[in-house]
């Protein structure tokens, strides 16, 4: 195999608990597919690598679970179809236009006539910020979405789809797996999308099968501190789903500006301290004077 899935898996802290795990093939076009750190262009090409060396019983084998039935014939679909996409994007044509917005919300950032001038203005002026190229079709009343891609804080391309592989492609992108990984309960992380900390309070377990699996077996559920000032002990904690690709365990270094709550919080959860001195100390205000 000229590639390793270790390449597209975006969080450092599973990537290294993997270092020496055989994953079956289908978990590793999973854990491909959520990458947003390689272009679609690289990720296709792993796919298509994993489709000609494996057979369809060893596409069958590991715990996941996908809409179609026979993932190996979704899976050449979905290569096929998308380099389709790709190839159709920039063709040029006076009916279409290009717009680029934020993931997060609907603001139009810019009009483009061609894709490649969208992205060399996302690269240009939106530094280290994802976001999104939508390709639309104008008519008389409105401009109709046709194709749309999602870009990385890098200004690469790691995911695209049009209203023709609509289905397919999010047939691949929605399947999830059982991921082996490393956090107990108790354990500080930190998220890499929003930089939140967060207390683990249930890791999963393993599934007997595939149909017990739902998409948060690859998320942990875990409990965040938000500071309120109205809050009579200045914040709140709240119950959050993390994605497993998407999160680091916090370092020594990063609980400097961890919230002094949550590593209390963490502290009773593994049993350090009682939940009576947790009690005391939250609700006197002072659970921070204790680290």
């Amino acid at each position: 195999m000229k590639t390793s899935v270790l390449d597209f898996i975006d969080s450092a802290t599973l990537r290294e608990h993997l270092r020496d795990q055989k994953l079956e093939p289908a978990v590793e076009c999973i854990l491909i597919i959520h990458s947003k750190k390689h272009s679609i262009e690289e990720k296709l090409d792993a796919l298509k690598e994993r489709y000609e060396t494996y057979s369809t019983e060893d596409f069958n084998m590991g715990k996941y679970n996908c809409r179609e039935i026979y993932i190996k014939a979704a899976l050449k679909e979905y290569i096929i179809s998308t380099k389709k996409v790709i190839d159709e994007l920039n063709n040029i044509d006076s009916e279409n236009i290009y717009h680029v917005c934020g993931t997060d919300d609907i603001c139009c950032h810019g009009l483009f006539n061609t894709f490649d001038h969208a992205l060399n203005a996302v690269k240009k002026h939106l530094d280290d910020t994802e976001c999104t190229v939508i390709k639309a079709k104008i008519n008389e009343f409105e401009n109709v979405t046709d194709t749309t891609v999602l870009i990385n804080e890098l200004g690469l391309p790691y995911d695209i789809w049009n209203l023709d592989n609509d289905r397919i492609s999010w047939s691949i992108y929605g399947a999830y797996a059982w991921i082996p990984h490393r956090y107990a309960i108790g354990d500080l992380i930190r998220s890499s999308f929003d930089a939140t900390f967060a207390v683990v309070v249930d890791n999963g377990k393993c599934p007997t099968n595939a149909l017990d699996l739902d998409i948060n077996d690859m998320t942990l559920k875990c409990v965040a501190f938000e500071k309120k000032e109205y809050h009579s002990c200045g914040g709140i904690f709240i119950q959050r789903y993390f994605p497993i690709l998407r999160i680091e365990s916090a370092t020594a270094a990063e609980l400097e500006e961890c919230p002094k709550e949550l590593i209390r919080f963490s502290h009773l959860v593994k049993g350090g301290i009682s939940p009576a001195e947790f009690l005391e100390e939250y609700g006197q205000g002072i659970i921070g004077s204790k680290l």
